[in-house]
């Protein structure tokens, strides 16, 4: 495992200096890859948006037709939280408290219909997308309380960023907060993580979907196995587009 992680630490210098050699490729790059992370990020919670459904809400296009109001508002509301991360990411030290957790809970939930303030759960729900265990409601302040803290601990921040943010998101969701929307802000918070890190975003694709239920009933290495494949498809998609798109100025130019 080792061996693996310093590999991906290695990739991950060179494609970083690889995308600031061509930055204009980088950026095209990001733009679609941040479509892609949306939209698997609501397959993942059996929502599926199309792509001109992605591509008019991430324009800001104007509303046309009412009916696509609350979807444009999700995906909005989605890359508001992303863009808040992004911004934390860029901190010396990233402060991952609850503070964060309610504003970004918050910003997935603003302006979406029957939405209440961020508030934890109350009860036990028997019909959900996710089949672990969960924490009982009265437990989440302390148990929530705890998985934070433990960011700020040595153990935590000597760990490998991968491991890092593996062993955060298994623990939230251990604790599962809030009804709707405890997995996105895991994922963003682990996604926080890498960011600092200077890797890319970790977004486990919809056909992986079952593999990521069933990687929160067992202990947290197989969420970590699971997105050490994620990431390193994210990393050989990266370094095939620009090397692609490198090749075709190339091209271009020589002509």
């Amino acid at each position: 495992m080792r061996i693996r992680l310093l590999d991906l630490d290695d990739r991950r210098q060179d494609l970083a200096e690889n995308m600031s050699d061509h930055p204009e490729i980088a950026q095209d790059f990001l733009q679609k890859y941040q479509m892609s992370w949306i939209y698997h990020e609501n397959a993942l919670e059996g929502v599926i948006y199309t792509a001109h459904e992605l591509a008019a809400a991430l324009e800001n296009q104007p509303l046309a037709d009412v009916a696509v109001v609350g979807i444009f508002q999700a995906i909005r509301s989605d890359r508001q939280a992303i863009d808040i991360i992004r911004a934390e990411a860029r901190a010396k030290r990233p402060r991952i408290n609850l503070t964060l957790v309610k504003r970004l809970h918050e910003t997935l939930q603003a302006g979406l219909p029957s939405r209440g303030p961020s508030e934890y759960r109350k009860e036990m729900p028997l019909h959900r997308a996710y089949f672990h265990e969960i924490a009982p409601p009265q437990k989440i302040p302390s148990l929530l309380a705890k998985v934070l803290d433990a960011t700020d601990t040595a153990d935590f921040r000597q760990s490998h960023p991968v491991q890092r943010a593996a062993r955060l998101q298994h623990a939230f969701m251990q604790v599962f907060p809030y009804t709707e929307g405890s997995g996105k802000v895991a994922r963003l918070l682990s996604n926080l993580v890498l960011l600092h890190e200077g890797y890319l975003p970790c977004v486990v694709h919809s056909v992986d979907r079952q593999r990521y239920y069933e990687s929160l009933r067992l202990p947290e290495t197989a969420l970590r196995d699971l997105m050490l494949e994620a990431i390193d498809n994210t990393m050989a998609t990266a370094e095939k587009c620009l090397a692609e798109a490198v090749a075709a100025r190339g091209k271009r130019a020589a002509r």
